[in-house]
């Protein structure tokens, strides 16, 4: 027998590349988190035995990893055969089947030894529905051992997932929210929202500050939503200035920050919103991320705007995406807590204060779970 390992983004991924080289005798033996130095070469690293015909007969050499496309898989190593793998072979068989479609065994939670299968149903439908597959793994782990699969997963995710909705201000209280993010997000329109919903609906002081070097026009349409709103609007161009204009104010109400769109090559414009933030750390920074966003995009996102220390998410276009699993699981790998949806271009009304519980069920409701969990 010989192994060989491979550095994937999913196991069906290398179990692709496995057959390729291999052949379709190629068998799962093992898969794990990759450790952190081979994280560029995929999130997972997948081992795979097969039996290597003897030398000098035709197939004796497994082909190489020439022409193979990066987003498959990355060869780490291949070794001599092992007599142990050897004589698990038939057990290792009948585990896994030849399917393509295995995931690891979990072992959280039940007695030692013991390695029951995780739900691979659930896994598919989770990773379908948006869940990077590592996410959905440690959800449906929640489901090993327990009784109530359903029941098990719903506290798994609600324990996982944070929300942070609009706390009503008080009187005389000052608050101020930056809305941040790439250009094209919805940044400005779901501060409309915002400002209709929690400012002037609640009878609330409420302002806008246009903050940055903002695109052509930019400025000219916040005023005229201030306007529109009746409300005061200031454009600041320097973020120097946007800390001069809120410091030592005597503003009690909302004050609402539109920070420009950022290209993340700007870094002088990163370097000083970042600046700003660090002096004022009152304000309540919401990264503003499209919910049809790649996962791998959403992580991307925030990374790059990790400078600033967001403390909250807001999603726009929901109403766009079949299920949320992808905006889940970034909220899950980010700790981010989540506080607003934008459902729609409606201005005030297609805008949703996230709630925990609705948010789970929804989850549940795009897998195969909803009918036992609703």
């Amino acid at each position: 027998m010989q192994t060989k390992t491979y550095f994937s983004n999913s196991v069906q991924a290398a179990m692709e590349v496995a057959r390729r080289e291999m052949g379709p005798d190629a068998m799962l033996v093992n898969s794990r988190p990759a450790p952190d130095a081979a994280r560029p070469f995929g999130r997972l690293e997948v081992t795979f035995a097969w039996d290597a015909p003897a030398p000098g007969k035709p197939g004796s050499d497994v082909p190489g990893n020439s022409g193979q496309h990066p987003d498959d898989a990355s060869v780490q190593s291949g070794e001599p055969g092992l007599e142990e793998i050897r004589r698990e072979i038939p057990a290792l068989r009948a585990a896994i089947g030849r399917t393509g479609n295995e995931v690891p065994r979990q072992t959280r939670g039940v007695a030692p030894g013991v390695a029951p299968e995780l739900d691979i149903e659930l896994v598919s439908s989770l990773c379908g529905n948006g869940f990077e597959e590592v996410t959905a793994c440690r959800i449906a782990g929640a489901a090993v051992g327990s009784r109530d699969a359903p029941d098990a997963i719903m506290r798994e995710l609600t324990a996982r997932i944070s929300v942070a909705g609009f706390l009503p201000l008080e009187p005389e209280e000052s608050r101020t929210l930056a809305f941040a993010g790439p250009p094209g997000r919805g940044k400005s329109t779901s501060l409309v929202k915002i400002a209709f919903r929690f400012g002037i609906a609640c009878r609330i002081p409420t302002r806008i500050i246009t903050a940055g070097a903002h695109g052509v026009g930019a400025a000219e349409q916040m005023a005229r939503y201030s306007a529109i709103l009746g409300v005061p609007h200031q454009a600041v161009e320097s973020w120097d200035g946007v800390h001069l204009a809120l410091q030592g104010d005597r503003w009690r109400g909302l004050t609402l920050l539109d920070t420009s769109g950022l290209a993340l090559s700007d870094r002088h414009e990163m370097d000083a919103m970042t600046k700003l933030f660090a002096r004022r750390a009152d304000i309540e920074k919401h990264l503003v991320i499209r919910a049809e966003a790649r996962s791998a995009d959403m992580q991307y996102m925030i990374s790059q705007f990790a400078a600033i220390q967001p403390s909250r998410l807001l999603f726009t276009g929901v109403d766009e995406v079949r299920a949320l699993g992808t905006a889940a699981d970034a909220m899950i790998r980010s700790g981010l807590a989540v506080s607003f949806f934008g459902t729609g271009p409606r201005v005030p009304d297609d805008l949703e204060v996230v709630n925990a519980p609705k948010l789970v069920r929804s989850l549940l409701s795009a897998n195969r779970l909803s009918a036992r969990a609703a």
